[in-house]
């Protein structure tokens, strides 16, 4: 079964940022910032509304203190932006302004577009009924998003694509082991793990407040065993 879902939301980032570089000449910067904020304030709605999914509020919290506590003792942040910067200068790509700032923008947009519980969810959700739905509305909002960020961060962004075709592709083509180990409420505390921290990428974006969201990013693993494990007391 081909992921169709997953295709055709990496085909909308792709076409976003090609078009947000073509045109990002043509953008004036009082247009960029606002938008920007604009994007980030739909993330933090987004991520309430994952978040108001959950079933266990004690394994949520749990999973993202010591996810974000095994994310900053491996410098999990430090050690994607060495590894990005190497991507960028291998092929040539210029990095605009300031090379930290660039690079702090670079990273939380590659994890809105890699890592968002909704991207992960559809990816599932299609490798179990083949029904895209929600990759296909999660496409239509990521073609402007892109094309926003774009006209920032340039071709660039076409990078991005890659791994987050082969992080979907994973969740679509292992959703028929993933599922039968897991039961509705684990699942609703994953969607509810990804709405904080598409909350906190929406934060970020916003710039009401720089967080390192990418050292957050083991709380998606760790929602699983801290679900299963209160659903033992409850």
């Amino acid at each position: 079964m081909l992921p169709i879902g997953v295709l055709i939301d990496c085909g909308c980032v792709l076409f976003g940022t090609n078009l947000g570089s073509a045109i990002s000449t043509h953008v004036p910067e009082k247009i960029k910032q606002p938008m920007n904020v604009i994007f980030g304030i739909a993330a933090i709605a987004i991520g309430i509304v994952s978040i108001i999914k959950l079933n266990s509020l004690p394994a949520v919290i749990l999973a993202l203190i010591l996810g974000a506590l095994i994310g900053e003792l491996i410098d999990l942040d430090g050690k994607v932006k060495t590894a990005v910067q190497k991507v960028l200068a291998k092929f040539n790509f210029k990095i605009q302004g300031n090379q930290d700032t660039y690079m702090r923008f670079y990273l939380l947009v590659a994890v809105t577009f890699c890592a968002s519980g909704t991207n992960i969810f559809g990816a599932i959700y299609e490798g179990m009924s083949g029904d895209y739905t929600i990759l296909l509305s999660k496409a239509v909002m990521d073609i402007f998003a892109a094309t926003i960020f774009a006209a920032t961060l340039g071709r660039a962004m076409n990078l991005i694509v890659i791994p987050q075709f082969l992080i979907l592709c994973v969740f679509f083509y292992s959703a028929q082991f993933i599922m039968p180990l897991t039961t509705p409420e684990m699942l609703n505390d994953f969607v509810a793990v990804g709405g904080l921290l598409t909350l906190v990428l929406g934060i970020s974006i916003a710039q009401i407040k720089q967080i390192n969201a990418v050292n957050l990013l083991p709380c998606l693993i760790l929602i699983w065993p801290c679900s299963w494990m209160f659903s033992l007391f409850m």
